[in-house]
């Protein structure tokens, strides 16, 4: 379940709009320093992966890889069951590289890729103005330049799910599952509200690497 099934349930269940949260507190700053710094890339790895895609028109699935090295590049393959190469997407910071055509929008907008990977990055510019912690949860909504809403949510310092909330309604959505001891989430299923598609990625090895060349993370072609 991910914000909008957590953070907002009351305002969910009674039809209305998502709850107000309080103004961070000193007490939330502190805890946001402590989460960024929890939950970010800590080394460069290669991640092997499933994934399925579901549409109201359309299924398909196959494998993947999953190329990140601190501290702010990621390289997204996907590939169809015959191999056949479906998406070569990098983000370098806030942007997501990727060649012309691409079928870019199955992945979620950049703040919730990197939330996919279990990394807590509001974007540049992004704006703290509210959070809230209790109980080992900790809520936190960033105002964007665009004038959407993003919105996390931590349990016990990891990064349990994001949404995007655009006009108080939310359009996009990211929740985790995870395994204790492990740095990036065994599951992460992205939702795209408006258009009903959800893609679910399912973690199946992950190794540590010594580096990338650069020009992996500008992709050209559906290498």
């Amino acid at each position: 379940m991910g914000l909008l099934g957590i953070a907002v349930l009351g305002g969910a269940a009674c039809g209305g709009p998502p709850p107000v949260l309080p103004a961070p507190t000193a007490d939330v700053e502190r805890a946001v320093a402590t989460a960024l710094e929890q939950n970010r890339l800590g080394r460069t790895t290669r991640t092997v992966f499933r994934w399925n895609l579901r549409e109201p028109n359309l299924r398909a699935g196959g494998r993947g890889v999953a190329r990140v090295e601190p501290p702010d590049r990621a390289r997204l393959d996907l590939f169809l069951e015959d191999g056949q190469s479906l998406l070569a997407a990098a983000l370098v910071a806030d942007t997501l590289h990727a060649p012309e055509g691409a079928p870019t929008e199955i992945v979620p907008p950049p703040p919730l890729l990197w939330a996919s990977l279990g990394v807590l990055r509001p974007p540049e510019g992004a704006t703290l103005v509210g959070g809230a912690a209790s109980g080992g949860r900790l809520r936190l909504r960033y105002g964007l330049a665009t004038g959407d809403e993003l919105r996390y949510e931590l349990d016990r310092g990891r990064l349990a799910g994001a949404d995007l909330y655009r006009d108080g309604s939310a359009v996009h959505e990211v929740s985790l599952e995870r395994d204790a001891g492990r740095e990036l989430p065994r599951e992460a299923t992205y939702r795209n509200l408006a258009s009903f598609r959800e893609l679910r990625v399912e973690v199946e090895s992950v190794v540590g690497v010594e580096s990338y060349p650069a020009d992996i993370f500008y992709p050209i072609g559906g290498r």
